[in-house]
């Protein structure tokens, strides 16, 4: 949480829009009370202006950045997904495919722990061990591939849209994005490996939040 909000007081654009709805709805910190829980009530859009921060930050060349700003510089409505850009080195959000195969670490049953549901407290949290609020990332068990919290505290934006993978660069809210891994209200069910949720790219919600990823050379 505390990257994202250091995101925000260099992006005031972004943070008049975040803190208004944070206002309206009760704030967001209840549900990431620590500073080292997941960021809550991000867009998609929020998530790939980000991305490109987080890419210039770092030193990555602006042509390898992977989101393009709409018409009035804002990351919104009609916005653009640059070409390739799964083959640029900027920072985005992963493909379904990509999230799912970091989920399952090589597995392929229900959890990337195995079957039995009883040993989710080890690894995630959702409504039994967490029920109101996000826990601190890297508290529990990581899977194989050594990554923390894929089952359950914070559903993750992904790359795509739900409806057409190939649709057009342009984002809009008429093609709703991917969400995976659920999150700390759900039941065992909802944070699976292979489940998944979905929604317009400007909604933002206490549970949704997203897990930066990188295509490196």
């Amino acid at each position: 949480m505390e990257q994202f909000e250091a995101f925000l007081k260099e992006n005031p654009r972004v943070q008049d829009e975040f803190y208004a709805f944070a206002d309206v709805n009760e704030n967001y910190k209840p549900y990431s009370p620590i500073p080292t829980c997941p960021m809550n009530s991000v867009t998609w859009f929020d998530a790939a202006a980000y991305c490109n921060w987080l890419s210039k930050k770092d030193g990555i060349p602006k042509g390898e950045w992977c989101y393009d700003p709409n018409e009035k510089g804002n990351y919104a409505g009609a916005m653009k997904l640059m070409s390739n850009a799964e083959n640029r080195k900027g920072y985005r959000l992963p493909t379904e495919a990509e999230w799912e195969f970091s989920c399952r670490a090589g597995t392929s049953t229900a959890y990337s722990f195995g079957e039995p549901w009883e040993l989710l407290e080890k690894y995630g949290w959702y409504n039994k061990n967490s029920p109101n609020r996000s826990k601190p990332v890297g508290s529990l068990k990581p899977n194989d591939l050594g990554l923390f919290d894929l089952h359950g505290n914070i559903w993750e934006w992904c790359q795509e849209s739900i409806d057409d993978p190939y649709i057009s660069s342009t984002i809009t809210d008429e093609h709703p994005r991917s969400l995976r891994g659920g999150s700390f209200n759900e039941a065992p069910a909802y944070v699976r490996s292979w489940n998944r949720n979905w929604n317009r790219p400007s909604v933002r919600s206490f549970i949704y939040g997203f897990r930066p990823s990188r295509t490196y050379p």
